[in-house]
């Protein structure tokens, strides 16, 4: 009898550690955002405008023909997908569904900078990567203020990286002038 209790009593305790570790995401029955509208807005706004710099950091492959540009465009390119990447997953993360798009005005810039070429376009091109670098470093300055302690540590620890990179968009716009 004493060995069927200690069985069942340790059997009990191995499904209760079980389920006590299962989960590393909390429950979120009323499926709501687990961020308030701040949280909301760096998040969307953040991926609307990194999804920009995407679209525009791919453009110089076809319309510029400075290397410098290309590659710099390239890098760029790289830095805001895996930073878009790590922003839908900090949405997923806090329940927060919502379609990701371009805004019209954007769209409208691409459009624009798409139809230009060569010097004048790598001019604009450039001139538009850094608006929207610094879009996105107000964004996360705003964020390090937020109520969600993982946006907040988020945004700290993007910003120096962000702020390193509006530097060098800055001193290559500066030697193609």
């Amino acid at each position: 009898m004493k060995q069927i209790a200690g069985i069942l009593t340790g059997l009990i305790a191995l499904v209760l550690i079980q389920g006590c570790t299962g989960s590393q995401h909390p429950n979120n029955y009323n499926d709501k955002p687990l961020v308030d509208d701040k949280g909301l807005v760096f998040l969307n706004s953040g991926t609307e405008t990194g999804l920009t710099m995407i679209k525009i950091s791919g453009l110089p492959v076809s319309n510029s023909k400075n290397q410098q540009v290309i590659q710099f465009a390239q890098k760029i390119n790289g830095d805001n997908t895996k930073l878009v990447a790590e922003l839908k997953k900090m949405k997923t993360d806090n329940f927060v569904s919502s379609e990701d798009s371009i805004s019209d005005k954007h769209q409208q810039m691409i459009s624009r900078l798409a139809k230009m070429h060569d010097a004048p376009f790598d001019k604009v091109c450039l001139q538009e990567i850094i608006n929207g670098q610094q879009q996105l470093i107000s964004l996360f300055e705003h964020a390090t203020h937020n109520g969600n302690a993982n946006v907040v540590d988020f945004a700290k620890i993007k910003l120096p990286d962000l702020r390193a990179r509006l530097e060098s968009e800055k001193t290559l716009i500066t030697v193609l002038k």
